[in-house]
């Protein structure tokens, strides 16, 4: 009871302001509705079964995570009967319901029921083999026997000691041999080859935990995912009528290429392959992937990177379309959204290994989300909590309204010791995520106390539940007001990321530097109060250019910056030049490209960039002009680091959410005139507070104005 003893105690902080109603609020925001959140805005929790139905609504729980592999496969026709009335019940009761879209995690493998169907399904990467020799003796060359098949050969000349890319020769493969003759001098073959990946990657791991068979599908391949749909999404919605008006949608569980080494380093350097992958990049780049499979595997120069940055982009292209675009296309046709996290969201290498270009795939969902650490409180002021802004960024730029995240407990290197972090941990989190454009939250903490367990009591839970249901309703379809754009710089990854043998943790380090640049360029920016959304280069290309303004989505952004870029598009450069010329500004940070992603552009780039200089990253917050509206007039103290502003719109209304970063109680100051609203999550009171105003706060807290 020490906990809820600690949140009580603030509760009644407030009571010596005006307690008034005030008329400003949020449509459908009520003092009642804010006292007592309806279910839709509290916690979706993990599972839905009659007990579970019966018990969440003493912890104050709102709605549930449906996982329904179970019934379908496990339980026979008695299961399968248990889906619709458990779905009924809750839609009877107010409660929202999510539907798991497999048995476990990573979703698209239906519990291995995929690759069982048609073993061709299974996922395969791309690795090379070589071998040297000299002179026009008869080559007879074997593949070993774990890889699958042969996809292509070259026999190349040595210059130097290196091959003469330009000049190799096409050998015709069997399925698992080359045979031909050598050429004059010394040469290398160079053999392509399929490797299934049915060992060694994430999907493995979780076989012990829930059962299923570990055997991953391709997720680029349209006629596998159309059977991962077949086997999961559409028997669980056949036992639901009128699922539109009863369930939110169909959740995945961290769905990727797996081409990383889980347990230990792979044999083989691995890559994306999908036998599609050829013609769709020829169609989006005008030139053969099979002259250049050397270079996802080695090379540093230009021609190299530039072939990479078209090759991951074909590869977002292909999984995008098969996974999330055609998920979304069959659940909206049914009512339904969709919605999913991913794997290793913080870090942006993996934005590439996990996806070719993580934003592109998630902005197919209708509702973005994530799951990351609940961090312990030594971490509560380094933690990048700001990967957050990245989901909703492409809520944004998809005119969405909602951002989802998972209250996680185990990743981050917490395990399974702490599945129930202290209350002050979870508001934290809760808080930061708000800050950064969370407006929804789910989670799979463990309620009850039991052997190394401690668990939560149900007055806490509901508490939780009650604070985190007064943000959400608030915040749920507002958009950030920022005039500032931060380029997303994934190019500059799919272009120094190679095939690999490495995990994950071992890729990251190999991208160290652009990842530390990207993260302080962040950093500047939250430490600086700036308001800024993250734009992908694809949705910058297609902006409209208003008055000064780029119009991407639901953001009107005045100011664009460009982090450590070297190469560019000349789509992005062309628009560029319209922004700045409508009067926008366009900020270089530490680099100004000189460098195109089409060989053919590369003249009229550097041309576009003569004469443009860079500002030093410890000079960029100078550099930005005032980043949000003018009818933002209120100031703040103290400074971001104990004091975090973040400035929303919703209705057309300025919404601020402030949030106390400390965890020892501090003293917001608001200066500013006339009289705001003040929404206090901790009591659920709603106040009308005269300005200027110093307002007390309790550590780790939040409080919402609303100007009247």
């Amino acid at each position: 009871m020490k906990k809820l003893c600690y949140i009580m105690a603030f509760a009644g902080f407030f009571l010596s302001i005006n307690s008034t109603v005030a008329t400003s609020l949020p449509r459908g925001v009520t003092s009642k509705t804010f006292a007592d959140p309806p279910n839709e805005f509290r916690l979706i929790q993990y599972k839905l079964n009659s007990q579970k139905r019966m018990d969440y609504s003493q912890w104050g729980i709102g709605g549930y995570m449906a996982f329904f592999y179970r019934d379908l496969y496990k339980q026979g026709a008695q299961g399968l009967e248990r889906i619709g009335p458990l779905v009924d019940a809750a839609h009877a009761s107010g409660q929202p319901v999510w539907l798991a879209d497999d048995w476990g995690y990573p979703s698209g493998m239906a519990g291995g029921r995929v690759v069982a169907e048609n073993p061709d399904f299974e996922v395969r990467s791309l690795v090379m083999l070589t071998q040297k020799g000299s002179g026009q003796k008869p080559i007879s060359w074997s593949l070993p026997k774990n890889l699958h098949d042969i996809v292509s050969a070259t026999l190349y000349p040595l210059k130097k000691g290196a091959i003469d890319l330009g000049a190799g020769t096409q050998l015709t493969p069997k399925r698992k041999t080359v045979s031909g003759k050598g050429i004059t001098g010394p040469w290398e073959l160079r053999v392509f080859a399929r490797y299934t990946r049915s060992k060694n990657v994430q999907a493995q791991s979780t076989m012990p935990q829930f059962g299923h068979t570990g055997r991953y599908p391709d997720l680029m391949n349209r006629k596998a995912m159309g059977r991962f749909i077949a086997n999961m999404h559409e028997p669980i919605l056949k036992q639901i009528k009128d699922p539109g008006s009863k369930v939110q949608g169909f959740y995945c569980n961290e769905p990727n290429l797996m081409q990383t080494a889980w347990q230990t380093n792979e044999q083989y350097a691995c890559t994306p392959w999908n036998d599609d992958l050829p013609t769709l990049f020829k169609k989006m780049h005008g030139y053969d992937l099979m002259d250049i499979l050397s270079y996802l595997f080695e090379g540093n120069g230009i021609e190299a990177r530039r072939a990479r940055i078209h090759y991951r982009q074909t590869v977002a292209e292909l999984l995008t379309d098969s996974f999330s675009r055609q998920i979304k296309t069959w659940c909206n046709k049914r009512g339904i959204k969709s919605s999913g996290h991913f794997l290793l969201n913080d870090y942006l290498p993996q934005h590439v290994q996990g996806y070719g270009d993580m934003m592109k795939f998630v902005s197919e969902f209708d509702v973005p989300a994530l799951d990351i650490p609940i961090p312990n409180p030594d971490q509560f002021m380094s933690f990048r909590y700001q990967q957050s802004r990245f989901f909703s960024s492409v809520t944004a730029w998809e005119k969405g309204k909602e951002t989802l995240m998972l209250l996680d407990p185990i990743i981050g290197g917490y395990g399974r010791v702490r599945l129930t972090p202290d209350l002050p941990l979870l508001i934290n989190s809760v808080n930061m995520a708000s800050f950064h454009g969370v407006n929804s939250f789910s989670s799979y903490l463990k309620l009850s106390s039991s052997p190394n367990v401690q668990g939560y009591s149900k007055d806490e839970y509901r508490w939780l539940n009650e604070y985190t249901g007064r943000i959400t309703q608030v915040l749920r379809g507002a958009h950030r007001d920022a005039g500032v754009a931060l380029y997303y710089p994934i190019a500059m990854f799919q272009a120094d990321l190679l095939a690999s043998r490495d995990r994950w943790r071992v890729i990251n380090m190999q991208h160290t530097k652009r990842q530390n640049a990207w993260d302080n360029t962040e950093k500047v920016l939250l430490n600086g109060d700036i308001e800024y959304m993250i734009v992908h280069p694809e949705g910058l290309a297609e902006a409209n250019i208003e008055q000064g303004r780029m119009i991407i989505g639901h953001g009107h952004y005045h100011t664009l910056i460009m982090p450590q870029i070297d190469i560019i598009p000349l789509m992005v450069v062309k628009k560029l030049r319209e922004f700045q010329q409508a009067g926008g500004k366009v900020i270089w940070v530490e680099m100004v490209p000189r460098l195109s992603e089409n060989k053919h552009h590369e003249n009229t780039v550097k041309k576009a960039m003569a004469g443009v200089k860079l500002t030093k990253l410890k000079q960029l917050s100078a550099a930005i002009p005032k980043s949000y509206s003018s009818d933002f007039n209120l100031s703040f103290s103290p400074g971001s680091k104990s004091l975090a502003i973040a400035r929303f719109r919703q209705d057309g209304k300025p919404i601020y959410l402030l949030v106390n970063r400390e965890q020892k109680p501090i003293t917001a100051s608001v200066a500013g005139k006339g009289r705001v609203s003040l929404l206090d999550p901790s009591s659920g009171k709603i106040s009308s507070v005269r300005l200027p105003a110093k307002l007390p706060m309790a550590g780790i807290r939040s409080l919402l104005l609303i100007p009247n």
